[in-house]
């Protein structure tokens, strides 16, 4: 509750600045701040989960949504460099007596091709390598088991910004999220909207 108030400020502090004050949104651009919602389809490596049970057991993971922020550093009209906070509530898997859940955090570096197509519309392919936890809580009857995995991850994606002024734009985006190492049963696809602010 508190999150999504916090967004909806945001949004409408943004927006506000740049209305009244239109020559701040006049000047070269930087850097940018972004957030983004995003739901997250699963691909998750359920013989992962599967194997810490004794038995037989069956394991079906739901979709899940998640938040990003975003921070960049605009090299050129081509290039950006951004540092990427991406966080998956958790994917849940329940069958009678057993509950599963795992969440994602995710901490990236990308790198974000852009290419001006027409106006204020910007498509772009985005390339990142960072560092991945996955939490999974697992509980049966009598017993719990809680595990902390860390891992490498990779992202790659593409997206649009469409600026509806020099200073403030909205994004779709869509990226390919995959753990290596110790979260090599990590991988998911996400869609997101969201928006960011150039200064």
């Amino acid at each position: 509750m508190r999150k999504g108030c916090l967004v909806g400020f945001l949004a409408i502090a943004a927006v506000l600045l740049f209305v009244v004050n239109p020559a701040l949104a006049e000047q070269k651009k930087t850097f940018y701040f972004g957030i983004s919602g995003v739901y997250a389809l699963e691909s998750l490596d359920e013989d992962h989960t599967k194997a810490k049970f004794s038995g037989p057991i069956v394991i079906d993971f739901d979709d899940s949504w998640g938040a990003q922020a975003r921070l960049g550093y605009i090299v050129n009209q081509y290039l950006s460099v951004e540092a990427l906070a991406e966080y998956i509530a958790p994917f849940e898997a329940e069958s009678p007596g057993n509950k599963d859940e795992l969440d994602v955090a995710v901490g990236s570096v990308n790198a974000k091709i852009s290419y001006k197509l027409y106006k204020n519309l910007t498509p772009y392919v985005v390339l990142g390598l960072g560092a991945m936890n996955a939490y999974e809580d697992i509980e049966i009857p009598g017993a719990e088991s809680k595990t902390s995995n860390w891992g490498a991850s990779f992202r790659g994606g593409i997206g649009v910004d469409y600026f509806v002024t020099p200073a403030f734009s909205i994004n779709i985006e869509g990226a390919y999220n995959r753990g290596f190492g110790g979260v090599d049963h990590v991988r998911y696809f996400t869609t997101g909207l969201g928006f960011a602010y150039h200064f």
